[in-house]
This record gives structure tokens, C-alpha cells and sequence, in this order.
């Protein structure tokens, strides 16, 4: 064994050789290294001796990465055992050519006063016996300068040749302050990024400091994948996995702080529900997949259009949530709502086709609408629900008459379901007078909700819940067969034949099988399919043209005739317009109201009047009032009219009164276009 004093002697001090890297040998050494190796290694010839291939792993990564005259400090473990060893430094050096070799010169001997207690086990062993306890987790040793002293093969593996403990940090400082809180306790342990051969990745650390031998005992833990699956699992739980939108949870969590900032600061923040119109008859007729394509570019057009300052949130379905802190007040929650709905017309490329689809939008304010976080998202729903109501596409802001609305909207909901299956629904009939000799020539139907307790309920009030249900579809079924029904009936009683109209709504107009269903009714029924009209919206018909020109000349071969109902209100263009086999545009009452007023709805309705006859169409204005309105449409050509003015709608039997005093005194064979 070697001699173990405090000072070398001179036979170990001189010792030196050289290490051919490549033949992974020792191919020169001085007589003091021979006698150093020969208490250990029986024989003369070092050739034969045998590397550590940790060792030898790591002056191959050092002769890569450095040129000529580089050195690097190691410890060389004399036998095969392990126990024998010495601190050495190994200068590069060439064999020729690109052959290297590193010049090897012992400093000190590695002693046994820098052993260290193994914390696990308890029992003491030396630096190096330490690092190559720990074959699976990356261990280095370093001196209280932070130079490197030993590491194991993990750690290379990872980290590489590691000359200086700074190496490992992303940033150089971190690794002075976490030796200067060693100053202060033995261990540390923390979680912090690394510089590795696979790039940055996230590590615990555990560092020991030894005063006794100045040493750093450096382990580590790679947590990348831990931390990876952190990252997921958050965004599983706070955003929105369709659109990336922050979800439910993190709404909360932003309106909690917006809550105490404005309480504190005086301040105010606005909430906007946002819901999506017949988005449900988008999934159900075209699958989900395209339902979830539109979702995603509605949530990239909000997006794009509400300010940086606002937040977009998905609570799921086809509801969002808008939140605008530090807002001035309603006027700047108006003008988002403006914005968002004024970009919600324009058509979405999805599938091949192009869809439209509007948005109702509530409003609410903090304080005036809510104190609290439920409260304000309770009254925006409110305020959603009532533009739904009113119209599509349009934006409302809160008041407290609405809550009664929505508890109204629930009970309805309940009911809707049990009202279908015991037919509480009852047809009222509108008539449609012919202008040129004031005939009448048909009727709209328009159904009415007679329930048990609440007496009659108006379609503005349940159409929405059908729709949002799916009831719509047996319910316009019912209706269909029940117009149909009483064409029938009016025929048997002997009436002069006149055209009645019923209102399809989107949903209905894209189930699959609604010719078949329809031809069905007509062949149930016995009734002549020209007397059966079917009216139809410009946003539902511009829905996916292509497939519903198809339908609609699926339904003229039927005899049918097709009406586009409240025209103008829709953005349909001409060109498709043309190309739909249509019979009749109705001319929406919102520009009747104000004819003889207002040049702008005169010029509009003038205009579609003289287009209409161009292309060979019928005209109806709806929500005819008074004398002068029906002067101004007379002196346009249009054809027919029908509104308070002439009638209301009424039910079977005051229809039928009606009918008898308009009707039976005609001479005239009331003729279908």
C-alpha cells in the first residue's frame, strides 16, 4: 500500500505519464510512475494497465472539446479495486496527427480526510467512492471554488465535461449564490433549471458542502417530465381544449381579482354573455366536427376584434364570456358588444361551405348590475337571454325587470316537453289581402302556446327554448300537419281554395329528412301541395347554399311554394338569390313602419318591389297599420299586404267568421302563384 503522508515524496510527486486516448492506454511513463503503479499493478509494462471507463469517457470528452495545452483536474484511481487513488492534472497533448494524449502529473494524494458520511446509509466513505455510489442519478464533486473534482458516468452522460460548476446554470450567478448560502447550512435542496446536453431542463438539486475537504457534492434530479406533465394537467384544468381560451376556472379566478381591485380602487369592470344563434342546428345537421371548426374561428374573430385590455373565456357549447376591467363605463362595453356583433355577419369558410352565424350579447357593469361575481354573471345571462328574445344578432344591457324574464324562460323550459306531448298548441291564422281588389288570398299561421295555468304564450316567448332543446322539430311537425289538416278541413266546408303559410325555422329547415316528412303530411292529408307555402329566412337559406338549393328544389317538385320571409334583415346575396327556386319575397315590417316618412325605407322597399318584379317574384309586405302605408305600397306595384290594419290573427272559429263575410261573396277563383 501506498504511504500515506502529509507531504509527498518525491517518488509520488514526479510521477507521470501519458494516456493514449484512442488506444484507451497508458503508452509512456517516468520511473517515479512505474514505481507508484508496481504496489499495485504486478509487472512493468502500464500498457496493460486498465482505464476506468468513467475516467476514460471523460478525457475523451475533454480531447473532443479542448485544443492543445488544455488541462483538466481528475482523480486516478491506481487499482482495480478503487481504493488507491491520487489527484492528478492532465495536460492535451498530440501523438500525431490527430492522435491525443493527455500528460498526466500527480498533485496530491486523495486521502481519506475527504471522506464524507453517506446521509442515507450512515456510513463514511470518500468523495470518489460517493460519486460511483450513485450509477443512476447525475453526482459531480467540486471544490469550494467551484472547480470539478469527480463526476459520475450519469452525470456526464447528461451534462458533459463540466470544468466548472457555473456550466450547469442557465444563469452563471445562480451558482455563486447558491455557494454562498452553503456558507450558511450544509444542504440544499431546490428546484432550477439546468444546461444539459439535451438543451434546459428542469432539476431538484440536492448540494452537500464539506469544510473539512471544501468540497460541493452536487446530485441531480430531472423533473422536465414532471414539470411537462404540471403544465398539461393546468392547462386541462384552466383552458379550453377546443379553441385554447381560458375556461370556467380561470373566469373566477380573474373576476375575484377584478372584485377587490374595484372594491378598493373604486373602480369599475364589465361582464358581457355571450351565446351563440342556432348554433345546435349546426351540430345536429352537420355533425360536430364541423360545429367545433365554426367554434374555433368565432373565438378567433372575437378575439381578433375586442380590445388587448379584454379577456375572451369559453364556459363550453357556444358560450363566452367578455371581460373588460378598469372599463370607463357602459358606453365602452357597448361599443366591444357593437364591434363583436357588427364581425359576427360576416360568413365563416367551414367545411367547404360558407355558414353564418349572429350572437346575443348581455351586458352587465360592476356595482350598478352586481356586486358580486354570481350576480353579475347571472344578470349578463339575463340580458343574453332577452336580446335572444327580441332578435338575433343584437345586444342587451341589464335591467332588474329581466330577472323575471329568465325565471319565466326556466318554468317554460320545464313545460315545453309535456305541452307537445298534450297538444297546448293552438294555430291563429293572419290573412293576406291582394291589393288590386283588396281579396283575400291566403293566410299566415302563427302558433300560440295555450297553457293550462299561464293562459296564452306568444312563440317569442318559447321558439327560443324549442330551438335551444331540439323540441323545435316534433313541434314543427305538429304544425305542419295541422296547417295542412285545415286546409283540409276548409275544403270539406266548402271554402273558396286559399294558400296557407308556415314558418320554418333554421333548425327544422336542416333536418335531413324534412321533404320526406313533409311529402308525407301532403299524401296523409290529401292535400293540393300549391295551397302549402313554406316560408323561409335569409340567414337559414344562406346557412350552406349549395345544399339548399337542393332542398328547395326538392320541395318545388313537391308543388310547393317557397316565400323568403322577412326580406332585407338577412345578408343574402343577389347571386344565390336568383338561383333559389323562390316564388315570393315578404318584405320584412320593419321597413313598412315608417313608409311615407322615412326616404331611406322607402327607397329600400321601393327598390326590392321593382326587383322583385324583375325577377318575376311575388311581394308581401308584413305589418301593414294604416291607410297611407297602404298607399305608399299600392303606388309601388307591390301585390299583397297583410297586417293589423286589415285583420289580426285569429283563431279556427274567428277565422272561419271571417272567412265567411271575405270570402263567400267572391266570385273569383282564388289562384296560387
Amino acid at each position: 500500500m501506498i504511504e500515506r503522508p502529509n507531504i509527498l515524496s518525491p517518488k509520488i510527486s514526479q510521477s507521470t505519464w501519458v494516456v493514449d486516448i484512442e488506444r484507451a492506454s497508458i503508452s509512456w511513463s517516468n520511473k517515479e510512475a512505474k514505481w507508484l503503479f508496481s504496489h499495485f499493478f504486478n509487472g512493468d509494462d502500464l500498457s496493460l494497465f486498465s482505464i476506468d471507463e468513467s475516467l476514460l469517457l471523460r478525457l475523451q470528452n475533454f480531447a473532443k472539446s479542448q485544443s492543445d495545452g488544455a488541462s483538466l483536474q481528475f482523480i486516478w484511481p491506481c487499482s482495480d479495486t478503487g481504493q488507491e487513488r491520487v489527484n492528478c492534472i492532465g495536460t492535451l497533448i498530440s501523438l500525431g496527427g490527430n492522435h491525443k494524449g493527455v500528460s498526466v502529473k500527480v498533485q496530491s494524494l486523495a486521502v481519506n480526510d475527504t471522506a464524507v458520511v453517506d446521509r442515507v446509509s450512515g456510513m463514511t466513505c470518500s468523495s470518489f467512492d460517493m460519486v460511483q455510489c450513485f450509477n443512476t442519478l447525475p453526482m459531480a464533486v467540486f471544490d469550494g471554488k467551484g472547480v470539478s473534482v469527480e463526476m459520475n458516468d450519469s452525470f456526464s452522460s447528461r451534462f458533459g465535461r463540466v470544468e466548472k460548476i457555473e456550466e450547469l446554470f442557465v444563469v452563471s450567478s445562480a451558482a455563486h449564490s447558491m455557494i454562498d448560502m452553503l456558507s450558511n447550512k450544509s444542504l440544499l435542496t431546490q428546484e432550477i433549471r439546468l444546461s444539459t446536453l439535451r438543451g434546459v431542463r428542469w432539476h431538484q438539486i440536492e448540494v452537500c458542502y464539506q469544510a473539512s475537504s471544501d468540497r460541493v457534492f452536487f446530485l441531480a434530479h430531472d423533473i422536465q417530465e414532471e414539470r411537462d406533465h404540471e403544465i398539461v394537467l393546468y392547462k386541462l384544468n384552466n383552458y379550453d381544449p377546443l379553441t385554447q381560451l381560458p375556461n370556467r376556472n380561470l373566469l373566477y379566478s380573474q373576476l375575484e381579482r377584478a372584485l377587490v381591485n374595484a372594491r378598493k380602487r373604486g373602480l369599475k369592470f364589465g361582464v358581457l354573455s355571450l351565446d351563440l344563434d342556432g348554433f345546435k342546428v349546426v351540430n345536429d345537421t352537420f355533425s360536430h366536427r364541423v360545429g367545433d371548426e365554426l367554434i374555433q374561428q368565432v373565438a378567433e374573430r372575437i378575439k381578433s376584434t375586442i380590445p388587448q385590455s379584454a379577456c375572451l373565456y369559453r364556459l363550453g357549447g357556444d358560450e363566452f364570456v367578455i371581460v373588460q376591467e378598469h372599463a370607463t363605463g357602459m358606453e365602452e362595453l357597448t361599443a366591444i358588444a357593437d364591434t363583436v356583433i357588427k364581425h359576427s355577419i360576416k360568413p365563416y369558410p367551414v367545411s367547404k361551405m360558407e355558414m353564418m352565424i349572429t350572437a346575443s350579447i348581455g351586458i352587465t357593469c360592476y356595482p350598478e348590475h352586481g356586486e358580486s361575481i354570481d350576480n353579475l354573471l347571472k344578470n349578463a345571462d339575463a340580458a343574453m337571454y332577452r336580446a335572444k328574445s327580441i332578435s338575433h344578432n343584437s345586444y342587451c344591457i341589464y335591467d332588474a325587470a329581466m330577472a323575471d324574464t329568465i325565471r319565466a324562460h326556466l318554468t317554460l323550459g320545464g313545460g315545453l316537453r309535456k305541452a307537445i306531448e298534450e297538444e297546448q298548441f293552438e294555430l291563429f291564422y293572419q290573412p293576406k289581402i291582394r291589393l288590386s281588389d283588396k281579396a283575400t288570398v291566403g293566410a299566415e299561421a302563427l302558433i300560440r302556446w295555450m297553457h293550462p295555468e299561464l293562459g296564452m304564450i306568444s312563440p317569442d316567448q318559447f321558439i327560443p327554448l324549442a330551438e335551444e332543446s331540439g323540441l323545435i322539430l316534433p313541434l314543427g311537425e305538429w304544425v305542419i300537419r295541422r296547417a295542412c289538416y285545415q286546409l283540409k278541413e276548409w275544403r270539406e266546408q266548402g271554402y273558396p281554395p286559399i294558400s296557407l303559410s308556415v314558418n320554418l325555422s333554421g333548425r327544422q329547415f336542416m333536418q335531413s329528412d324534412l321533404v320526406e316528412m313533409v311529402s308525407q303530411i301532403l299524401e296523409e292529408t290529401g292535400v293540393d301541395s300549391r295551397y302549402l307555402e313554406l316560408e323561409l329566412t335569409e340567414s337559414m337559406l344562406m346557412a350552406d347554399a349549395q345544399q339548399t338549393i337542393e332542398k328547395l328544389h326538392a320541395f318545388r317538385a313537391l308543388g310547393l311554394t317557397l316565400s323568403i320571409d322577412d326580406f332585407g334583415t338577412g345578408y343574402s346575396s343577389l347571386a344565390y338569390l336568383k338561383k333559389f327556386p323562390i316564388q315570393t319575397l315578404k318584405i320584412d315590417r320593419s321597413f313598412v313602419n315608417d313608409l311615407g316618412f322615412d326616404n331611406d325605407d322607402d327607397a329600400i322597399v321601393k327598390a326590392t318591389i321593382a326587383m322583385a318584379n324583375s325577377l318575376n317574384l311575388k311581394v308581401i309586405a308584413e305589418g301593414v297599420e294604416n291607410h297611407s302605408q297602404v298607399e305608399v305600397l299600392n303606388g309601388y306595384n307591390c301585390e299583397e299586404v297583410q297586417g293589423y290594419f286589415f285583420a289580426r290573427p285569429m283563431n279556427n272559429s274567428d277565422f272561419s267568421v271571417y272567412m265567411d263575410s271575405h270570402l263567400m261573396g267572391q266570385t273569383t277563383l282564388l289562384a296560387v302563384h
